[in-house]
């Protein structure tokens, strides 16, 4: 069976990104930023921008929770793609509930871990060298 492009893009995206991300976020934007500095042989240093939004499709919907625009964007650093920094730019949704209060879902440490700026998996790299 053949994949349409979305599904392949999809795919490629989620072995790129954290585990799970794309359950919860939609990529919006990506940029290549070059930083002004050079790395190894001259080359110059390049960042990897993504740019992600939480995803709308929760099932708060269905318990009478309505969108209510984005947070202002969580900055993580994360493992580097291909001698690129990469930094993931998170955008919360807020919700507001049935009795008109404004919530931020919370899902823990899927977006990086407790008291770092990294993603849980490069903060666990990190943590097993001596």
């Amino acid at each position: 069976m053949k994949q349409s492009p979305q599904d392949i893009y999809k795919s490629l995206v989620g072995m790129i990104l954290p585990d799970e991300i794309l359950n919860f976020f939609d990529v919006v934007d990506f940029r290549e930023v070059k930083t002004g500095r050079t790395i190894l042989n001259g080359y110059p240093e390049k960042e990897l921008h993504i740019y992600l939004d939480e995803s709308d499709m929760m099932h708060r919907n269905e318990d009478g929770y309505k969108s209510n625009g984005f947070t202002e964007e969580c900055i993580v650093h994360d493992f580097p793609i291909r001698d690129r920094k990469a930094i993931l730019h998170v955008r919360r949704r807020r919700w507001i509930t049935p009795d008109g209060h404004n919530e931020v879902l919370d899902y823990g440490e899927l977006l990086g871990a407790k008291g770092t700026k990294l993603s849980r998996e490069f903060a666990t790299f990190l943590k097993s060298y001596p």
